[in-house]
């Protein structure tokens, strides 16, 4: 009797501390969010670091981690740690593809990340690989018309690395839709507009 009465306290312990653990999480995510938006990078790293172990330990659902990952990760980009960033990335994306499918908006924003990741270190080739499965989810989701010049902007990086790496004819083909869809919305701006990875390396 004592020892299933034992049983029942740790597992209603352990209870307890997983639902400790995502309170917590979610403090420290809208904590590294809050630093983030002040300009503290290297605050925002702690707070988002600690918002996925607390993800992690709290057996979060894998959209949580994956957010966790993905704000860490950029964040860890954002101060030159590109490597840690990499990995970060390309697992929230592994993660998201699991939860919301390969052609979801948030799935989008994954492929998007790694995709402005690697050209601002030059790295084209594998810049041409996210954005080629990025910019088509998002012409899906309709940004030609909600957000047509940040996808112009997003066509011309994609054009840029298709040349760098070698395909021309392709580079142009993009190079061309991304001046259409300029020349089609006049006085436009783009509505959203990524913080770069190479302003302080």
């Amino acid at each position: 009797m004592k020892k299933l009465v034992v049983v029942a306290l740790f597992v209603a312990l352990g209870g307890c501390a997983t639902a400790i653990n995502r309170h917590n999480a979610e403090n420290y995510h809208q904590a590294g969010l809050q630093a983030e938006w002040n300009g503290d990078y290297e605050l925002a790293e702690r707070n988002f670091y600690r918002a996925l172990v607390n993800a992690r330990s709290g057996n979060s659902p894998k959209a949580g981690i994956s957010m966790a990952e993905y704000n860490l990760g950029r964040i860890k980009g954002y101060l030159c740690k590109h490597k840690e960033a990499e990995e970060l990335l390309l697992d929230a994306l592994k993660l998201e593809v699991e939860v919301t499918g390969p052609e979801s908006g948030v799935t989008s924003k994954r492929l998007f990340e790694l995709a402005r990741l690697y050209y601002d270190q030059g790295k084209y080739d594998k810049a041409a690989q996210y954005y080629s499965r990025a910019i088509p989810i998002v012409k899906k989701l309709g940004v030609e018309k909600s957000d047509p010049i940040a996808l112009a902007d997003a066509m011309d990086e994609y054009s840029v690395s298709l040349s760098k790496s070698g395909n021309k004819t392709k580079a142009s083909e993009v190079k061309s839709e991304a001046s259409a869809l300029r020349k089609n919305n006049p006085g436009a701006k783009a509505k959203f507009v990524p913080t770069r990875y190479n302003t302080r390396c």
